[in-house]
């Protein structure tokens, strides 16, 4: 009888050749993935454990990184001189942010963000994030146009569901709402971006914690946050919103993209979540290995789902509490799956193949 694996391995065509020819090698992974998704990214803290501790521990030829909101945060600690001790101390700062009232304003979360990022950081980390010649980041944040770049209410409310109704109807129709500001380490970017005006900017000491934070500045939820040093006037927010898990094909890698995913499928941006024939299908992970934790899995879990922002409002801070760490600490089991599934070889066995328009999560269901 198959094992009932923790994780599902999703692939496509031409990835899934290369790891039953070759198996899955970490030299043969040319970009890192980290999707938005805030508190959803706990079920595959211990995933990265494992990939910054032992799958990629010997890296030493440059690898792209690509991250949106929580992506990012996760991807700047690899990029760290200690990354698995910044790993660590994200997720502990995380998890344990607690607010004095039930309703936080937008200037307490952000606040409470960039103390978490600080902590990670130190007092080098910003000038090894930006000066790493292996670990070249990129942070997806957008520019809001016109009152998308207001912190009133009154102004804001109003042009973001304007934003939401004309994406409705073409994602492309975001570029007259939306500038995409891509920070990256390097003298170029290293991943190219498609659909929407793109403007890349350098990364450096001065804007890496500030470009960051931005990736994942829910509006609303968060404050903007003010030009970043270096970059074009404006106020940047979500990266999220433009590339939630990121629909950019990934045509003409170097290498293989490896995602560790919360989720067995892809949703392009964030006011696409409802549109599932929006989602991405198959034909456009050709050189792609996702990584997810199974449905039976998350099943198992407390609440049988896996943590959300929600979980502020409908939880008590003990609740929640209890909650988080127990998916984090349930999440071993992902990671454990994995290495034995790179490590025995058996991955090419277990992958599931990806190709033309098949939908993601129904054959992850399916597996």
């Amino acid at each position: 009888m198959k094992k009932q694996r923790s994780c599902v391995i999703l692939a496509g065509a031409n990835a899934a050749r290369r790891v039953r020819d070759e198996g899955l090698r970490p030299d043969g992974i040319s970009t890192l993935v980290g999707a938005s998704g805030g508190p959803k990214w706990l079920c595959i803290s211990q995933l990265d454990r494992v990939l910054i501790g032992e799958f990629f521990r010997e890296r030493t030829a440059p690898i792209a990184t690509l991250g949106s909101s929580i992506g990012s945060f996760r991807n700047m600690c690899y990029a760290t001189s200690s990354p698995m001790a910044a790993l660590e101390t994200l997720e502990y700062g995380y998890v344990n942010q607690t607010y004095d009232s039930a309703r936080p304003t937008p200037a307490e979360i952000t606040a409470a963000g960039e103390r978490i990022l600080r902590d990670v950081l130190g007092s080098r980390g910003a000038e090894e994030v930006a000066g790493n010649p292996v670990w070249r980041s990129h942070f997806v944040t957008v520019r809001g146009r016109g009152p998308l770049a207001s912190e009133k209410k009154a102004l804001l409310a109003p042009a973001l569901l304007a934003s939401a109704l004309a994406n409705a109807v073409s994602r492309r129709s975001l570029r007259a709402f939306w500038d995409r500001v891509v920070f990256h380490s390097g003298a170029s970017p290293s991943v190219d971006f498609r659909n929407l005006y793109t403007v890349n900017t350098a990364l450096n000491a001065e804007n890496v914690c500030a470009a960051v934070l931005a990736s994942g500045s829910i509006p609303l939820v968060m404050a903007g946050v003010p030009t970043p040093a270096g970059a074009p006037v404006g106020n940047y927010r979500d990266g999220g919103i433009t590339d939630y898990h990121f629909d950019l094909g990934f045509e003409h890698p170097d290498g293989l993209v490896l995602y560790p995913h919360f989720f067995p499928y892809l949703v392009p941006g964030w006011f696409d979540k409802s549109f599932r024939w929006r989602w991405v299908r198959g034909g456009a992970m050709q050189n792609v290995i996702l990584v997810a934790p199974s449905p039976g899995w998350v099943a198992k879990l407390p609440y049988g789902k896996i943590p959300d922002r929600d979980d502020f409002v409908k939880l008590s801070t003990e609740e929640r509490l209890r909650y988080w760490n127990a998916v984090t600490e349930a999440g071993k089991q992902v990671a454990e799956d994995f290495y034995e599934l790179w490590q025995t070889g058996a991955i090419a066995d277990e992958l599931i193949e990806v190709g033309g328009d098949q939908a993601l999560h129904k054959l992850a269901l399916s597996a």
